[in-house]
């Protein structure tokens, strides 16, 4: 479910949000997302070191307690045998009184807020992807036909799909492998540097160590791309492509793990929208 939930009704939503911001103290309602070593006494509104840096959540959470959380899509999730689809809900927020508006995006104790500039499909079900290539001439993609593939590649691709459904089916499984490449200063009170979701994918008998198309699939359900535009332009550019995903097809990274952060579920569901200062180049399509 989007909030914390993962199966079952949810504890609260923004519709029926909780009387006190003790819910939002992760240390205790989520201890499995922290590092061993970290000393949980210590209080992490949002999963974040420091409260000040949460104010934009404490204020969307005050205003919905006012009754004023305004749903611009929600979307609870699928996990079918040919198809997996994330639970995630986006709601209106702005940051400041006379400020931009922005969409205020959750899932799985993860948030991230993006200016509606950055993205103006989200009521659509749809949401813009950034990815910067410094001054690479070329952005590779994957380029997948699941109904031709051979029975062998047939068989890695539902074992992907089981394992990205196992991976979103527990609020706390979910938060840990979508940070286990995190590793960042911002990030060191989590289990950001695990790769847990490469223990997980050998357990599956995914193999990801050999040339092949099971390694080639995690290479690239594990591109790092952006919400926000400007940083494929300027921070990873000058040269970047644009692509669109359903929204229920992207992982979130939490806000403070920075760069607005997200991944892909299904490669076949990219579509590519724009592509400045390189060509694109697919891969042999796999059958």
């Amino acid at each position: 479910m989007p909030w914390l939930a993962s199966e079952g009704p949810l504890a609260y939503t923004p519709e029926e949000p909780p009387a006190k911001d003790c819910f939002f103290q992760y240390s205790w309602i989520l201890p499995k997302i922290f590092d061993p070593e970290e000393n949980l006494r210590n209080h992490f509104y949002f999963g974040i070191r420091y409260k000040h840096g949460a104010k934009f959540l404490f204020q969307f959470w005050e205003r919905a307690r006012k009754g004023h959380a305004h749903q611009n899509v929600c979307k609870l999730g699928l996990l079918a045998t040919k198809e997996v689809k994330a639970p995630i809900a986006a709601y209106h927020h702005v940051l400041e009184p006379g400020s931009k508006w922005g969409s205020l995006l959750i899932q799985h104790g993860s948030y991230q807020w993006i200016d509606l500039q950055s993205q103006p499909h989200i009521e659509r079900g749809q949401v813009l992807l950034y990815r910067g290539i410094e001054r690479a001439s070329a952005f590779r993609y994957l380029w997948l036909e699941p109904e031709k593939f051979s029975p062998f590649n047939l068989e890695i691709w539902r074992k992907y799909l089981t394992l990205q459904a196992q991976m979103l089916s527990d609020s706390v499984l979910s938060f840990n492998t979508i940070h286990d490449r995190t590793k960042r200063a911002e990030t060191s009170h989590l289990r950001d540097g695990t790769w847990l979701s490469d223990e997980l994918a050998r357990q599956i008998g995914l193999d990801i160590d050999s040339p092949g198309f099971a390694r080639n699939l995690w290479a690239a359900t594990h591109q790092s791309y952006s919400l926000e535009p400007w940083v494929a332009k300027h921070k990873f550019g000058p040269h970047y492509v644009v692509l669109k995903p359903p929204l229920s097809n992207i992982r979130l990274t939490t806000f403070f793990a920075g760069e607005a952060e997200a991944r892909v579920i299904d490669p076949t569901l990219l579509r590519i929208v724009e592509a400045v200062g390189c060509r694109l180049e697919s891969a042999v399509p796999y059958a």
